[in-house]
């Protein structure tokens, strides 16, 4: 690949980690008024549902960097471990020393060891314990990819997804009988099916003779998936009589379809980025950083404003409150990295 080819594809793919990041912030702030149903309801389930593919975006940008490159399984946990675990430790103290201000108690500091071992100290970090298996499973699923043809790429991702919308449809239908675990087809399910799907996408986008067109299919079919997801959660939790957020799960059926399609979105308006592709660039190296502190700038903006209550419109509320939460968010970061150790955790 030619100089301004890799600038290029450097340019696509942080405009999608830039993209993902916000609708992560977006989602968020969709959320907080989603568990009642009131006049506020209905703007909450439509951002939510816009947004529901960002983690999978994440992941497919994971996949398309790593399961390509060739190197040894030393330098790979290395470079990636280096890379996750001191943000992990650091946003996890940060959040309980936080959370201890708040007024809850974690006891002595063996206490503090066992949460931070246990899982997630506050919900977003989830993604940080998470990434930490997956990147324990890629250099296998790298030699998985390397040594298949796309036929057979193509039908690990068929099966991959069936399985992955089969929890839906039993919740759905009341199926009792969980033939994941009679037929043992469990093993195709999990996000990391999300870094063979984003390689094998990034592939199709890059040899597909009419890039304009394609790319404007999947701008529509994100926006019908999308509805979809948003419909069909509307129904569900009708028919269950409270809020239901079955349809959001990162693996249900429609959040997959609208994941290819928001990476193929951003990722093409990557590539004709020009003379953003500076500032792009900029943004995209304090997406982590940005990820880990959105919920205490979240937290904050919202007890100072109110604007996250249901007093406020959330229409015109929830992406004006994701916008300044982004921009508080992505000012922190951009100080703490002029700061050399911060850099290592942001």
């Amino acid at each position: 690949m030619s100089q301004a080819g890799n600038s290029t594809f450097s340019t696509a793919m942080d405009t999608a980690r830039v993209g993902a990041c916000f609708m992560v912030v977006l989602l968020h702030a969709a959320a907080v008024n989603f568990a009642v149903f009131d006049e506020q309801w209905w703007a909450s389930n439509f951002y939510d549902s816009l947004t529901r593919s960002c983690v999978p975006i994440f992941l497919m940008i994971t996949g398309v960097l790593l399961l390509g490159r060739q190197e040894s399984m030393p330098v790979f946990f290395r470079k990636r471990f280096a890379r996750i675990l001191p943000p992990l430790l650091f946003w996890s103290l940060f959040y309980m020393i936080w959370n201890t201000w708040e007024g809850e108690r974690y006891g002595a500091w063996y206490d503090w060891i066992k949460e931070l071992l246990n899982g997630p100290v506050t919900f977003h970090l989830w993604y940080l314990y998470a990434i930490v298996g997956i990147y324990l499973f890629v250099p296998f699923l790298r030699k998985i990819w390397h040594a298949t043809l796309r036929s057979e790429r193509r039908l690990y991702l068929i099966f991959w997804a069936v399985v992955c919308a089969w929890p839906t449809v039993r919740e759905v239908l009341h199926i009792e009988a969980d033939l994941l675990k009679v037929y043992g087809a469990d093993s195709f399910f999990g996000l990391v099916g999300y870094l063979f799907l984003g390689a094998y996408v990034h592939e199709a986008y890059t040899e597909h003779p009419d890039k304009r067109r394609y790319w404007f299919g999947n701008v529509v079919l994100f926006l019908v998936f999308s509805v979809l997801t948003m419909t069909a959660t509307y129904t569900y939790s009708v028919a269950t009589g409270t809020p239901q957020t079955l349809f959001y799960d990162y693996l249900s059926p429609f959040v997959l379809a609208s994941s290819v399609c928001a990476f193929n979105v951003l990722y093409g308006l990557g590539t004709k980025a020009g003379e953003y592709a500076g500032p792009v660039n900029k943004v995209a190296a304090c997406t982590l950083g940005i990820y880990c502190i959105h919920i205490f700038v979240l937290s904050i903006m919202g007890n100072a404003t109110g604007l996250t209550n249901a007093a406020a419109s959330s229409w015109w509320a929830i992406p004006f409150t994701a916008v300044c939460v982004f921009a508080v968010s992505l000012a922190m970061i951009m100080v703490l990295r002029r700061i050399r150790p911060f850099q290592f955790v942001t």
